[in-house]
């Protein structure tokens, strides 16, 4: 490859968001030349992002592992304010649910009829976090350039060449117009950088699920906890439900709710077919958003195309998409953080430990891995999504998503090492999920018959006392919580 180039790099990561960002510092810090290359520049808008137990290990394992702190403190709500209170996001004790008709507002006839409460964690200190996506992408991006890496912030990416030994990417910019690399990192998400300039094999079509988001930061929404109270709805309530990632089922999808503690409040509405952003046939989400005005974006965005992409990860012999660039599934069971970090935790281990004789074997399993995570998820999610009219069975799908959670959980605190995260690497696990999914959209049976049915398929993996009719659907405790 005869080019006149400006620098020579190890690793070129494009995008960085914070999994492209935690991947820089980690690589950096391990001695190597990385430059980190984006079209925008921080702080910027994201959309906030949920975090979940099974993400708040991989933070902090990639902490302990590389010796970064900074990812350990961020792995806890107590650690963040401890460390970084400065930075907005959001308590979360765990996932709330409630279901809404179209005209009324929300009731129940007896607790948990129309709602579900499922705890991730004991107490604040250990809660999870929900992201307030624009000072966490910022900050992370200021670790990686403190760790040496090099910013090409402000650069689009306007052509790659591959070979066998090196790449050479072009780019828009000020600072440099081309590099070569050794390896390059797709990290930019929904763009999908890399499979614009090379040919990849494209598996969108054999997914389920099908969605549509509209989404917007907002201030001034209303607490669900003070409607609840006020309507006297709240009795038996395991953990204030504002301190949740927050589903609101609708006709035909739902919406969500994530409070920062800056006062921010990411809402969006995710539904089969495209939606606006319009809560005005719900009273009590009207209630609840009567007062609330858009921070970010000018105006809402809004996707009327399919969310769903899939591709395969592995583009080439030294060119690897993460997880989250690869693809796009849907926010209902916040596992885009822990699929991201699980990527990010791959391919830094691929590029600091695997010999060059092992690379092949290593970019096989990391596709393999993600191949089996992708097709568990979306039959999670499809399921959900395809009982969601239906609030009994609903939750029994959540249930399936729940039990698939905890197992992965309580294998990394077993020091495990699982090849697939939510138990995807589990056959029989996967072929129970499978099995029970069918039931839930296929089968006559009536919800009480199904629950006993699934109870006893996923009484194997089911060490957290799930799918238990005398909780009521206030989950307070499971065996996995930290």
């Amino acid at each position: 490859m005869e080019h006149e180039t400006v620098d020579r790099f190890d690793v070129a990561v494009i995008g960085s968001g914070f999994a492209g960002s935690t991947l820089a510092t980690i690589l950096a810090r391990r001695g190597m030349r990385v430059a980190l290359i984006d079209r925008a520049t921080h702080p910027r808008f994201a959309i906030g992002e949920s975090s979940t137990p099974i993400a708040d290990m991989l933070l902090r394992r990639l902490g302990f592992r590389y010796d970064i702190g900074e990812f350990v403190a961020l792995s806890t709500w107590g650690g963040w304010q401890e460390s970084y209170p400065e930075l907005g996001c959001g308590r979360k004790r765990g996932f709330t649910y409630f279901a809404h008709e179209p005209g009324k507002p929300f009731h129940e006839s007896s607790t948990g009829d129309r709602s579900l409460w499922a705890a991730a964690s004991l107490n604040d200190h250990v809660a999870d976090t929900h992201w307030y996506r624009p000072d966490v992408d910022h900050f992370l991006h200021q670790i990686a350039l403190a760790a040496g890496v090099t910013d090409l912030s402000g650069h689009r990416v306007r052509g790659i060449e591959m070979d066998s030994n090196a790449t050479l990417i072009r780019c828009d910019g000020d600072r440099l117009q081309q590099l070569v690399s050794d390896w390059v990192v797709d990290a930019s998400g929904q763009s999908g950088v890399l499979s614009r300039f090379a040919p990849v094999r494209d598996r969108t079509s054999s997914l389920r699920t099908e969605t549509h988001s509209t989404f917007a930061h907002f201030r001034g929404v209303g607490s669900m906890t003070d409607w609840l109270q006020l309507h006297g709805i709240a009795a038996c309530d395991p953990f204030n439900a504002d301190d949740a990632a927050q589903h609101h089922l609708l006709e035909d999808g739902w919406m969500w709710m994530l409070r920062m503690n800056n006062g921010i409040t990411s809402v969006g509405i995710t539904a089969r077919r495209p939606m606006p952003m319009d809560w005005s046939n719900y009273p009590t989400l009207s209630d609840l958003m009567s007062g609330a005005r858009i921070v970010s974006p000018p105006g809402i965005v809004a996707t009327g195309r399919r969310l769903q992409r899939w591709v395969d990860p592995v583009v080439g012999p030294r060119h690897i998409m993460l997880p989250t660039s690869a693809v796009t599934l849907d926010p209902l069971h916040s596992t885009g953080i822990a699929h991201a970090l699980v990527g990010v935790e791959r391919v830094a281990r691929l590029m600091t430990e695997a010999a060059a004789s092992e690379r092949e074997r290593w970019l096989g399993e990391y596709q393999d891995a993600l191949q089996k995570e992708v097709r568990l998820l979306d039959q999670l999610i499809s399921t959900a999504y395809a009982t969601m009219h239906d609030f009994p069975r609903f939750t029994l799908a959540c249930m399936l998503y729940f039990a698939a959670a905890i197992r992965c959980e309580e294998r990394f605190q077993a020091n495990e090492q699982p090849s697939a995260l939510w138990n995807a690497d589990d056959e029989t696990f996967v072929e129970s999920v499978t099995w029970a999914a069918r039931q839930l959209v296929q089968s006559g049976l009536d919800s009480q018959s199904l629950e006993s049915a699934i109870a006893e398929r996923l009484a194997p993996w089911n060490t957290a006392g799930l799918i238990d009719p005398s909780v009521h659907n206030r989950y307070a405790y499971t065996a996995a919580v930290k």
